[in-house]
C-alpha cells in the first residue's frame, strides 16, 4: 500500500522546526556534522589501510593523517593572515588617512553617505573586528577536540552501524537509508576532490600573477586565494576584492588597482564556470541560487563554520530526497539530481544488500 504524499505545509512546517533545532542545538550539531563529512572523506582511506595492516594500526594511521591535513591546512592559513594581518596593523595609520582622503572625496562629489562611513566605519574598527575573529578562532581547539572524538568513534562505528540498519523490519527504510548514506558520501568526496583541486590551482595562479606584477607578499596572498576557495562564492569574492584594495592602497594606482581586480574576477570566473563543471560532471549538479542559499543560511545558523559546510549539507539532501517519489521534487529544484538508487515501487519489494531470504545479516563493505 502506498503512503500519500506529504503535504508541502507539513514539509515547511518540519523544515521550519529542523532548522530552530539546528540552531539550537549547535554547540552539538556542528562539531557532529563536521565529523560526519570528514570520516565519509576518510572511511575509503581506512577501508584500504585494513587490507595491508591490523585494523586498529589503520584506525591510528587514519587519524594520524585527518590530524596531519588539519594542522597543514590551519598552519598555512594562520601563516598566510598573519603576515597580510602584521602589515596592516603596522601602517594602520597611514591606511587610516587613506580612508579618510577617500571619504573626504566622496563628500565633495556629494555622496553625504561617505562621511556616515568615516565615522562609524574606520581602519580601527576594521583592525578590532578582525582581531574579535582571532581570538574567536583561537576558541576552537575544543571544538575540534570534539570533532575528532566523533570521527574517531565512527571509524570504529560504521560498519555496526551498516548491520545496524539492514536489520531494520522495513526494507524499503534500510534501502533508502543506505542508498543516501552511499551517493551522500560519493558526492562529498566529489566535491572535496574538486575543491581542493580548483583551490591548488587558482591560489597558485593568483600567487604568479601577483608575483609577476610586483604585489608584495604574493606566496600570502596565493595561499588566502587556496584557503579561501573551499567556500564557494563567498571565498573567491573576498580573494578577489581584499587583494585589489590592498594594491589599490599600496601603489595609490586606480588602473592598476582595476587590473588586478578584473584579472582576479577573470580568473575565478574560468575556474568556477568551465574548470570545475568539467571536473564534477553532474555529480554536483546544484543551482547558484541554493548553493548561496545554502552558506548564508548555515553563516547564520551555525556562525563561519556554517560557511563551510553549507553546500555539503545541501548536497547531502539532494542526495537523500532524489531517489523519493515523494520528495523527489525537493532534489529537482535544488538542481539536476544524479542517479541515486531505485524509485520508491522497486524499493518496496527490493532486498536489503547484505540481507539473506530468512532476514539473516551478512557483512559487507560499504
Amino acid at each position: 500500500m502506498r503512503t500519500a504524499a506529504p503535504r508541502p505545509s507539513l514539509i515547511i512546517i518540519a523544515v521550519i522546526l529542523s532548522l530552530g533545532a539546528a540552531y539550537a542545538a549547535a554547540a552539538f550539531l556542528a562539531p557532529l556534522s563536521l565529523a560526519v563529512f570528514i570520516l565519509a572523506l576518510a572511511w575509503p582511506v581506512q577501508q584500504r589501510l585494513s587490507s595491508v595492516m591490523p585494523t586498529p594500526l589503520a584506525l591510528v594511521v587514519t587519524l594520524i593523517a585527518i590530524i596531519a591535513v588539519i594542522i597543514g591546512l590551519s598552519s598555512s592559513a594562520i601563516w598566510a593572515f598573519s603576515t597580510i594581518w602584521r602589515l596592516i596593523s603596522n601602517n594602520a595609520t597611514y591606511y587610516q588617512e587613506l580612508y579618510q582622503n577617500a571619504a573626504a572625496s566622496l563628500e565633495e562629489r556629494g555622496i553625504g553617505i561617505a562621511g556616515i562611513w568615516a565615522e562609524t566605519v574606520s581602519v580601527p574598527w576594521l583592525l578590532r573586528l578582525a582581531q574579535q575573529a582571532v581570538t574567536r578562532m583561537a576558541q576552537t581547539m575544543t571544538f575540534w577536540l570534539v570533532v575528532l572524538a566523533y570521527v574517531m568513534v565512527g571509524l570504529i562505528e560504521v560498519m555496526r552501524a551498516r548491520r545496524a540498519v539492514q536489520r531494520l523490519p522495513d526494507g524499503r527504510i534500510a534501502e533508502r537509508i543506505l542508498v543516501g548514506c552511499r551517493e551522500t558520501a560519493k558526492r562529498w568526496r566529489i566535491y572535496m576532490m574538486v575543491r581542493t583541486v580548483i583551490s591548488l590551482m587558482t591560489g597558485i595562479l593568483i600567487a604568479l600573477f601577483l608575483l609577476l606584477s610586483g604585489v608584495p607578499y604574493a606566496v600570502e596572498w596565493g595561499v588566502m586565494g587556496f584557503v579561501l576557495n573551499f567556500i564557494p562564492f563567498i571565498g573567491p569574492l573576498i580573494a578577489t576584492i581584499v587583494p585589489s584594495l590592498f594594491v589599490l592602497a599600496q601603489f595609490l594606482d586606480p588602473s592598476f588597482a582595476a587590473f588586478v581586480f578584473f584579472s582576479l574576477m577573470v580568473l575565478q570566473f574560468l575556474f568556477g564556470n568551465y574548470v570545475e563543471p568539467r571536473l564534477s560532471g553532474d555529480a554536483l549538479s546544484m543551482s547558484p541560487f541554493i548553493v548561496l542559499v545554502s552558506i548564508f543560511l548555515w553563516t547564520f545558523l551555525w556562525g563561519p563554520y556554517g560557511t563551510f559546510i553549507g553546500v555539503p549539507i545541501a548536497i547531502a539532501v539532494a542526495s537523500f530526497t532524489a531517489p523519493s517519489r515523494s520528495l523527489g521534487w525537493i532534489s529537482l529544484l535544488m538542481g539536476p539530481p544524479p542517479p541515486a538508487g531505485l524509485p520508491d515501487e522497486d524499493l518496496e519489494n527490493a532486498p536489503v544488500p547484505g540481507r539473506r531470504a530468512g532476514g539473516q545479516s551478512i557483512d559487507t563493505t560499504i
